[in-house]
Formats: C-alpha cells, sequence, structure tokens
C-alpha cells in the first residue's frame, strides 16, 4: 500500500502521525512524531498549521502540545494538533444580550460564532427555536448541543477547522471491505446492552396554550431490541411541540442501539478504492462472515496511523469504527448483517398524555 506524504504548514518533518476523526465529536486531533536537528524547537505553542496527506488537506488547526527529550544517541519531537474547532468548544461565548428568539440552530451558532470558526451544514433545514437562552459562561458548542440533543443533529468538524452541523449521512465510499482483501488482523466487535431501553418517554411543556399538549405532552418510542422492561424519561430540552418530542424520542432510540454494538475494522491504506480518504458519517459496504456483517455500515469515527517506510512498525493503516447507519441518521441498510448489530429497524414515536 502507497505510503502517504504528510505535510504540516511550518513544522519539521514528519517521520509518523496518528489522526484521529469522529463523527460524534466537533474537534479532530493529529499526533506527530517529528525529525529534530539542531538547537531549540523548532515550534511554537499556538502556532497555526495545515495537515496535509499527498496535498490533501485533513486536519486545519493549532499546535495544542509539545514534548522533546533526548538520550546518548537520539532527540525526540513530539506534537500535537487539534482543529481550529477547538476555541469554539473551550472558550467561554460572547454575546451582548445572550438571547436568541426565532432563530434556527445553525444561525444560533453563527451569531455565537465570534472568533470567526465557520458553520456548515449538510443543507438540511432546521426548526426555528421560539427562544434560546446562552447560560452565563458555557461555550458555544455547549449552548447549540443542548438544542442538537433534541433534533437529531450530530455536531462534528471539518478537514478546515470549521464546524458541521448533519443530520444524515454526508456521502458513500465506493467498494466493499472484505476479510482477508482490505481488513486486517485484529478487527473485532462488542455487544452491550448498556444505554439501551425498551420505551422512552419524552416529557415536556410549551410556553403557549393551556390544552393538555401544551401542558402534559409525552411521546413515546420503542426498542424491540431490548427484551426486557427498561423505561427511560427524559425532559425535553428547550421548546416543547409534539413533532420535537417525537424527533428527540427516536432520535434517542436510535443512538442508543448504535452505541450498543461497535465493530473496528484495521484496513489497508487510508483511502477506498476510489482515491477518497476514509471520512465519518459516510457510508460503507462491509462483508465479514467471522464478525457477523454484511452489509451498509456508517463509519462513526477514522483513526489513521502512518509509520516511517522500511521501518518496524511501518505502514499506512486506518482503523475505522463502524456501526448501523440509523445510529446516525440514516436509513435501514438492508444488508445481511447479524441480528445483534442492527439498531431499531422502524422506530415511530407516538404522542399520547402524560
Amino acid at each position: 500500500m502507497p505510503f502517504e506524504k504528510i505535510t504540516a504548514d511550518g513544522l519539521p518533518l514528519i517521520k509518523g502521525v496518528d489522526i484521529s476523526v469522529s463523527a460524534e465529536e466537533a474537534v479532530r486531533t493529529a499526533q506527530l512524531e517529528c525529525v529534530i536537528t539542531g538547537s531549540g524547537i523548532p515550534v511554537a505553542i499556538g502556532q497555526r498549521t495545515t495537515l496535509k496527506a499527498s496535498g490533501e488537506v485533513v486536519l486545519t488547526g493549532y499546535v495544542r502540545d509539545i514534548n522533546t527529550g533526548y538520550a546518548a544517541n537520539m532527540r525526540s519531537l513530539s506534537i500535537g494538533l487539534v482543529s481550529a474547532t477547538v476555541d469554539y468548544v473551550e472558550c467561554s461565548a460572547e454575546h451582548a444580550t445572550g438571547e436568541w428568539l426565532d432563530l434556527s440552530i445553525d444561525d444560533i451558532a453563527r451569531e455565537l460564532d465570534t472568533l470567526g470558526i465557520g458553520i456548515e451544514t449538510d443543507g438540511s433545514s432546521f426548526p426555528k427555536e421560539p427562544r434560546h437562552k446562552l447560560v452565563q459562561g458555557e461555550s458555544p458548542f455547549a449552548s447549540i448541543e443542548r438544542r442538537a440533543r433534541g433534533r437529531g443533529i450530530l455536531i462534528s468538524d471539518t478537514e478546515k477547522g470549521r464546524l458541521k452541523l448533519s443530520t444524515k449521512p454526508e456521502g458513500r465510499h465506493r467498494g466493499t471491505l472484505q476479510r482477508g482483501v482490505h481488513i486486517l488482523p485484529g478487527a473485532s466487535a462488542s455487544f452491550t446492552e448498556r444505554g439501551r431501553h425498551s420505551d422512552i418517554r419524552v416529557r415536556g411543556q410549551s410556553t403557549e396554550g393551556t390544552d393538555k399538549p401544551q401542558l402534559r405532552a409525552e411521546t413515546i418510542a420503542r426498542d424491540k431490541g431490548v427484551l426486557r422492561r427498561r423505561p427511560l424519561i427524559l425532559l425535553h430540552e428547550g421548546e416543547a411541540t409534539v413533532d420535537r418530542m417525537k424527533t428527540r424520542a427516536e432520535w434517542q432510540a436510535k443512538r442508543a442501539a448504535g452505541a450498543s454494538v461497535t465493530a473496528s475494522l484495521p484496513v489497508t491504506g487510508w483511502r477506498d478504492e476510489a482515491g477518497t480518504l476514509w471520512q465519518r458519517n459516510w457510508l460503507v459496504d462491509v462483508d465479514d462472515d467471522w464478525l457477523g456483517i454484511r452489509g451498509t455500515m456508517i463509519i462513526k469515527s477514522v483513526a489513521f496511523s502512518q509509520r516511517g517506510e522500511g521501518g518496524e512498525g511501518s505502514g499506512t493503516v486506518a482503523t475505522l469504527s463502524l456501526a448501523d447507519p440509523r445510529a446516525l441518521g440514516g436509513e435501514n441498510p438492508r444488508g445481511k448483517t447479524a441480528d445483534g448489530y442492527a439498531a431499531p429497524g422502524s422506530i415511530e414515536a407516538e404522542y399520547q398524555d402524560e
């Protein structure tokens, strides 16, 4: 498998790299092993840089950590990078009023972007929030994440260091990953019941109206994959309407089912058959009879790793963390995957009076 040429603007020669990208995290990270010669340290904390793989941007952000040392006949330099979105996650939000009326979550995110991070969406149309209020001292990310939980929205970052709001898979990789062909030894799967519930009830109130749907509204979603009664009651974040509460209940059930089953596949190289870098929140076809997977899966996260050509442990490997597509808002894959992998096939929340 061809090696990727890894470069980072303003940084010394890179001889090893690990990169972590997730559909469920707003900040991607990288750890670099670099060549160091001469006096001093050739890099500074907070230095802005762009990390590239064979000329293609993988991460845009800042130097986060620097570690260096030496022994009798060697020196080491390790550099940690973070996406530019780190400031949206870690810094406190600044806004003149701290309150918004009748704005969608993406517009609120842009209003909170006083540091110039940049906000993108996958083209989805988000409902307007009747009222959103900033909690003193919280970060912009923490503020919009509260709304995202109730809207079935994933918040991640892009390779250009911008924040992205998504509700569905963003693409599909070409080709099929097969055991013994693309998938390397070390593939694994795990199953857990933790986090899954038979009935997920979402309750809330509306600020307008005095009828039962406004004062005692409740929606319920059922996960038929849970074989005994395990109830969960959630309070809806923000203004409660039947549609929003149904979305919240369905999203909770699907996400929990997806998180209960994970598969980890180390594969050769960083790219699919079309030469596209592996992407979080993209679909990929998998055929691995030993793990019981035969169908379309979604990539929850990717860990890229490369070590110097020719030495011990050298190579270019990507480890894909997979789930049923419905775990991240996708559709039923309709493959022949073992039943244990399937998120609930049809979850439709019902309205009822509390």
